[in-house]
């Protein structure tokens, strides 16, 4: 008898619907996790293992409130990560695996699958079944929505691409009554296809007439277009950001390096500031993990940065570098006094403040610290009252 899978009992939606979205997400990066654990050992298990976590999402994310959109994108994060495995299975009965796999997407008539049916060109692995399925598929594109589950016209379109069926792609598309960005991608790859890069781009800018929700979509597919056309320079300058984005400015930073490793670190974080004007403070923390120090005390200075961030940075290079640390606690007061910072406490204040003061006394420079500190306190606002009022004491004015 096969080992059960660990996911299982996390994802049952019994349980998921009392579980605020963070830790639903959190339940399906650890299934992802086990997946890719046990393919390197065992990539038949593995493979059943995709169908049985595929199984598994729709019900389990059902019922968890997600106003952030938070567990979505997890979703779609899940089932990018999962394609690759799902489409390294053994040629030898595939259509049968493909049947099992749509069955799970036709069982799915809330599209929380949708994002599969979007790489079903991929996993028909080759052009000859990719065609089976678009005609197979064709009553879902043309008709009124009925006609399969929600995945059914992304997957239809899908498979026309990788059939190659670039002109009936976009016929397709050109009948179809609303456009969106879901369907409206693989008019971009069919144009690329055909070797009209330009239009391409210029079809997918026309793509999201709703505002900015498909956004970092759309730079991924015309990064990918032009990455895969050889310019790398114009996908980096007109796309890499919005592409990689991540949920902190450190991963994006890792993220764009991965992708573009002919751009020096330096200039990748130039080009990242350039792209942040007036809020520039937000690249502290990854301006320390480069040790660019000297640029992460200019950034301190000049650009509101969370004040526990800077403390925490000025107390790991306090002993290294006692300037750079003064500097940190200082500007960590300035932007307190300014109002920056979530739920700031006289804690908080006081860490800022002894930082400072005891970088200040190991550069034998104790009078000069506190002026500083005064100069960073001198601010017409509330919070900068409330700072001097606490530090008061410590400050003898």
């Amino acid at each position: 008898m096969a080992p059960t899978w660990a996911f299982a009992s996390q994802l049952d939606p019994a349980d998921t619907a009392r579980q605020p979205a963070r830790v639903v997400v959190g339940r399906l990066h650890r299934a992802l996790g086990e997946l890719r654990r046990v393919v390197r050992r065992d990539p038949a298990r593995a493979l059943e293992g995709c169908f049985v976590c595929l199984g598994l999402i729709p019900a389990a994310v059902e019922p968890v409130e997600d106003p952030l959109g938070s567990v979505e994108a997890e979703v779609v994060r899940v089932v990018d990560a999962l394609v690759p495995l799902l489409a390294s299975g053994p040629e030898d009965g595939w259509d049968a695996w493909l049947e099992r796999l749509w069955a799970l997407l036709a069982a799915d008539r809330q599209g929380r699958l949708v994002r599969l049916g979007e790489h079903w060109g991929a996993l028909c692995r080759g052009p000859a079944r990719a065609r089976g399925w678009a005609q197979r598929l064709l009553p879902a594109l043309e008709g009124d929505g009925l006609a399969g589950p929600p995945a059914a016209a992304v997957a239809c379109l899908s498979s026309h691409v990788a059939a190659g069926m670039t002109e009936e792609t976009l016929a397709r598309l050109a009948a179809r009554p609303v456009d969106v960005w879901p369907e409206r991608r693989f008019g971009v790859l069919a144009l690329a296809a055909r070797g009209e890069v330009d239009a391409a781009l210029a079809y997918a800018r026309a793509s999201n007439p709703l505002g900015h929700r498909h956004d970092r979509e759309i730079a991924r597919v015309c990064e990918g277009v032009l990455l895969a056309a050889g310019r790398r320079a114009q996908a980096y300058r007109e796309h890499a950001f919005a592409a990689h984005a991540r949920q902190n400015c450190l991963q994006t930073f890792k993220a764009l390096a991965r992708v573009y490793p002919e751009v020096p670190p330096s200039q990748l974080l130039a080009d990242l500031l350039a792209a942040s004007a007036g809020h520039e403070g937000r690249w502290f923390a990854t301006a320390c993990a480069l040790r660019y120090f000297e640029l992460a005390a200019e950034l301190a200075a000049r650009s509101p940065c969370d004040p526990r961030t800077l403390c925490r940075h000025g107390q790991d290079r306090l002993d290294a570098d006692p300037e750079f640390a003064r500097g940190l606690g200082i500007a960590a007061l300035r932007w307190i006094a300014a109002g920056h910072g979530v739920e700031i406490s006289g804690d908080d204040v006081f860490a800022a403040f002894d930082l400072a003061r005891t970088a200040g006394e190991r550069l034998g420079a104790a009078a000069r610290t506190r002026g500083l500190v005064l100069a960073a306190l001198d601010q017409p606002t509330p919070a900068a009252a409330w700072v001097h009022e606490l530090l008061l004491p410590e400050l003898g004015d």
